[in-house]
This record gives structure tokens, sequence and C-alpha cells, in this order.
């Protein structure tokens, strides 16, 4: 029997949209330094490579491989910024479709969120689209390794037995196969991309979650 749902936040809940990256734009001119296209170039890879070469998240961590992988040696205040700006980035509204199965799996279940990303940042994007309310608590990769690793959901299912929580995110590797990996249960939010059940749901619009839990 299912008593907590685990959601992934970023492309799930809310969506992440390529634009979000040029405020590593306005972070460099605001603190009045000089870069190229190359140098952005290079800052976008650096973020997106850290996680692949560190599985926890720490901002002086993060500052110093970015500067490594870029030879620059960018001020602290240039992290801190752009995480805040990141924490931002959200669209006017959600669907009313995910907070209507929200206020559904509300009453049915425990929900909480596991995230790959900074937890303060992350309570601020869920504050600003209004569903922070249905989450009991927020899980990082600050002080555990990230998904897909088992100690991220390990975190995530509490005082719950694995098989009693399911994951629903829409990065398979991450959070699905991590998921089922780690003993829970798992729903894939794929819109581009549908199968049949296996070990595993897979759905193309979340609100098809209500027809499954």
């Amino acid at each position: 029997m299912i008593k907590r749902v685990i959601f992934d936040i970023d492309n799930t809940l809310i969506p992440w949209k390529e634009e979000y990256y040029s405020e590593i734009k306005k972070v460099l001119k605001e603190l009045n330094i000089d870069y190229t296209e190359k140098d952005y170039e290079k800052i976008l890879e650096a973020f997106r490579e850290y996680e692949n070469v560190y599985y926890t998240f720490d901002k002086k961590l993060m500052l110093k491989y970015i500067n490594d992988y870029t030879n620059k040696k960018y001020p602290e205040e240039f992290i801190y910024n752009v995480i805040e700006k990141w924490a931002n980035c959200v669209p006017e509204k959600i669907d009313k479709n995910i907070i209507k199965l929200l206020e559904y799996l509300k009453s049915k279940y425990e929900l909480v969120i596991l995230t790959d990303w900074y937890k303060d940042q992350q309570i601020k994007r869920l504050e600003k689209v209004k569903i922070l309310k249905y989450f009991s608590d927020i899980y990082s990769a600050e002080n555990t390794r990230r998904k897909p690793f088992k100690e991220a959901f390990i975190q995530a299912i509490g005082d719950n037995k694995p098989s009693e929580c399911v994951m629903i995110g829409d990065n398979f590797e991450r959070d699905i196969k991590g998921a089922l990996n780690a003993g829970l249960q798992a729903i894939y939010y794929a819109p581009n991309e549908i199968k049949e059940k296996k070990e595993y749901y897979t759905i193309s619009k979340l609100e098809d979650i209500a027809n499954i839990l």
C-alpha cells in the first residue's frame, strides 16, 4: 500500500526553460564582470558537469569547480546571485490540473519533494507557484548524494518502507531507475514517450496519476 508520494520538481511540477540560463549573463553584468560568449558557454558547461563530478551540492565547491573549469576567478557573489535568480525562474502560474491533482493526492497520501538542487531555492520556487503547502518535507542533495544514488531515495522515504513509496519524475535514469533500484515504486512522467506498464508506469500528463494512485 502506498503511503508516501515523492515528487521531482524541475520539468515535472515546474517547467524549466532554456532561457533561464540567461540569468547568468545578468549576474555577470550586475557584478561588472567582463565576459565573452565563449566565457558564458564555459560557465554553462561547468554547471552541467559539476553534478557529474560531485554528487552533492555545495555552493563554495560549485564555485571552485566553475573557476577551475573556466580558468577564471569569479567571486563568491557570482554563484550565490545566480542560484538566487534561478529561484525566481518560474511561470506566472501553474497548470490548474496540477493543483487539482495535488489536492487529490494530499487527501490520500503524504507528499514530499526529492530534488537534486538546493533546498532553500526550491522552497522559494514552490512558494512562487503556490504549491509548497501540499508538501510535508523537501529533501535535497546538500547532505547526501543526489539521485539516482540509493541514499537520496532512502532519506526521502522517511519512516516508510521503500515499497510503500512511489517516485514521480521526468528523468528516467535519475528518478525512475534510481527509485526502482532503491526498492520504491515509480511513475515516469514522459510527455513524448508512452510505454505499457512494466515495473513502472509511464504517463504523458501529470493528471493521469489520479488513474494510478
